[in-house]
Order: structure tokens, then sequence, then C-alpha cells
């Protein structure tokens, strides 16, 4: 019995870029993990049993159940299975819950089933399932563009360590989001935008990514999802501004409602997750810290390729 971690993620920054005939969004974003997790409970099996702390989360649909039969049947494998995931991520937040779960189990099938798939390789079979699980899969900070399945490193500094992750205790559906921002945005399939990507090599800076004309600084806490997601959700509204009105360099992840604060020492971050949660504006917190490198990084379930081309 394997018992592995499947973080969550925070997206630094969001922009869209555009939209591509078959409706898929294209993106400029970056990734980093947080110390805080879903554990995976995994073992082999002859038959694919994957079950959840949350019963409703039990089964064929679930994501990780879906993404390992897709790939016990691409190639060919006999045996299967038998996956436990203990959740503490909330879901519909923008943390990646759903998608770090598959990509860690998919980690996981590759070296048990014996796959020997580069991180690449993995990455290309999982983008159809969700455009979130290649930055699980790359193993490292990143930045992304495409549809989520082109990425390259991310240099965040040491000093960018301390944050607090709140959730209002309402989520909001990730295609629901999207589907809004196209109805304001006016955006149809075939479209891009005028965006300017962020440069492959910028630098995820505390203050100089807030502010403008920081030379190869991240775009950090821009998401242009943020005022549709804010609208749809009043709760999340609320949650955002009193983190803001705390700690500026505040913002939501992904499409919500998850939103990040980061802090310049572990106190501060203690300090707000207890006033979020004295004050009801949060219904789960975290305060953490920033991750460069996946859980899993020099275990026996990582790809064979992690740190040869990424670092």
């Amino acid at each position: 019995m394997y018992e592995l971690q499947a973080p969550a993620k925070i997206n630094l920054h969001l922009h869209i870029t555009g939209l591509t005939e078959q409706g898929y969004h294209l993106l400029d974003t970056s990734f980093a993990y947080v110390d805080v997790c879903d554990t995976l409970q995994i073992d082999t099996a002859p038959d694919l049993h994957v079950s959840c702390s949350d019963p409703v989360l039990s089964g064929e649909h679930n994501l990780v159940f879906r993404v390992l039969q897709a790939l016990r049947t691409q190639y060919s494998v006999a045996q299967g299975l038998h996956v436990h995931i203990s959740k503490n991520l909330p879901a519909q937040a923008g943390l990646g819950g759903g998608s770090s779960d598959a990509a860690t189990a998919l980690m996981a099938a590759n070296h048990l089933w014996g796959l020997h798939l580069s991180s690449s390789e993995l990455a290309e079979f999982a983008t159809p399932f969700g455009a979130d699980i290649p930055c699980f899969l790359f193993g490292a900070a990143s930045m992304a563009h495409g549809i989520g399945e082109k990425l390259a490193p991310l240099d965040i500094p040491c000093e960018i360590k301390h944050i607090v992750l709140a959730h209002p205790g309402v989520g909001l559906s990730t295609v629901t989001v999207f589907e809004r921002f196209d109805e304001v945005h006016g955006m149809v399939p075939g479209q891009l935008t005028p965006t300017q990507l962020t440069t492959i090599g910028a630098k995820a800076t505390m203050r100089a990514g807030l502010t403008a004309g920081a030379a190869q600084a991240l775009p950090l806490g821009e998401n242009m999802l943020e005022d549709v997601s804010l609208k749809m959700c009043p709760e999340l509204a609320r949650l955002l501004a009193e983190m803001r009105q705390e700690v500026p360099a505040s913002w939501m992840s992904g499409s919500g409602t998850a939103c990040i604060s980061l802090c310049e020492s572990a106190g501060q971050a203690e300090k707000l997750e207890g006033h979020l949660v004295a004050n009801q504006f949060a219904t789960w917190t975290h305060a953490g810290k920033l991750l460069v490198r996946h859980p899993l990084f020099n275990s026996s379930m990582q790809p064979a390729d992690w740190g040869v081309a990424k670092r």
C-alpha cells in the first residue's frame, strides 16, 4: 500500500488569450503548489476501484477512475488498482483538487504498471481530461500557455513563501464561470485576444509583480476570471474584499472560489487565517507555504524525466 500526496495548486496569474475552434480556452497562466494536500492510498489489484472519504465522489464517475481506466485501455494493462482518496481540498475552489488527485494516480499507475511514460507523455494523454492536470505532472512551478499543456519552468524566489488560502464555503463550476466570461466578453470560437503572453523566464516577485514596469516580473494576482466570479458569488466577493483589506496582495485562484494572500511572515499568515475564521468570512482555510516542487519529487513515483530537463 502506497500513501501519496496530491497537492493544491494556485494560479499566480491567469490571462485568457483566445478560444479555439473546438471551444477550448487559450491561457497565459502560472502555477505553484501549496503544502496542503489530498491523500491517496493506492495498491495493485485485479480490478480498478476508486473510493473517497466523501462518498459522493466514490466510483466510476470520479476523475481518477476515468483517467486510470482510459490509461489501462490505451496501454492494454491487465492489472488494476485500488485507490482511496482522503479529501482535504475543497471542491470547485480553483485549487485543482480533482486534477491533482488524477495526476498523482497517473504517476502511481505509470510506476506500478511499468509503463515508463515521461511526464510530457503523461500530460499529453491527460490534457483532454482537464487543463489543470498537466501542471501537476510537470513536477515544478510552471508557466502555461495553449490550453494549459504548454509548460515551462517558473522562477519563484525563496522569499515568496507564506500564504493563506481561504474558501467561502460556496463553489463555482469552472464551466459556468468560463461560459459567463465568454458571454460578457463576446468570445467566439476561433477568436484570439491582443493579450501579450507573459515571457517565459518571468519571475514571481511579491511586490514588483503587483506594479507596472517591473522587468521580467510576473503579473502576480491578475486573474481575468475574477470579475465574473465575484459577480456570480457574493460570498466570494465578501471574502476577497476582506482579505485585500488585511493583505493587499490577495487574489482569486483559477475560476474560484478559493483566494490567496501572500504574507511576509508566518505570523502574519496565522493572524489573517484566525481573523477570517473568527469573523466567518471563510469555512476552510490554510496558512502555509508555496512549494516549488511537487511532493512526489525524488520519490519512486515521479516520472523518470523529472529534474532532468526542467531544473
